[in-house]
């Protein structure tokens, strides 16, 4: 009897996921915390360092507590797939001097903008700032709200 209500559980559970959202242990990644970063578009000294920084400091993160920097990435083959399972950033989110063709936040659902980025020759205060790279292509498809702060793509070549 104790199999039959756990294979009905198991039951009630595959049903009431969305389309496309498997059941499978591998997929979930359990929240974590991240800090993220006070950078703004400083240089940094080692940039294969300040890679590896980035890197490990986001590998399964679901939550940015602060800023999520993205700066001074200038190999367009850059793997950055170790940002794939972040959820939400409390702060922005600056993208600046990025030559990856493509950067893919799948899971990136809500910027709360706590924190805006501001330059000093404009007026405004960004949630979202793309500026100063090549990227082609910014994929955030489940982006649904982005609740202080504007969004800008300045300058990029």
């Amino acid at each position: 009897m104790v199999d039959l209500h756990r294979w009905l559980a198991c039951l009630a559970l595959a049903l009431a996921l969305p389309p496309g959202v498997s059941s499978d242990k591998s997929e979930f990644v359990k929240g974590k915390i991240c800090i993220g970063t006070n950078g703004r578009m400083s240089v940094p000294s080692n940039r294969d360092h300040h890679y590896r920084n980035l890197q490990n400091r986001y590998t399964n993160c679901t939550y940015v507590d602060g800023n999520l920097e993205l700066t001074w990435l200038q190999d367009e083959h850059m793997d950055l797939s170790f940002l794939q399972y972040i959820r939400e950033v409390t702060g922005y989110v600056l993208i600046s001097h990025v030559d990856v063709r493509r950067i893919v936040l799948p899971r990136l659902q809500i910027i709360r903008g706590r924190t805006l980025f501001k330059l000093n020759n404009y007026p405004n205060e960004w949630a979202l700032l793309v500026t100063l790279s090549k990227m082609h292509n910014l994929e955030m498809p489940m982006l649904r709200d982005i609740l202080q702060g504007s969004v800008a793509m300045l300058n990029n070549y």
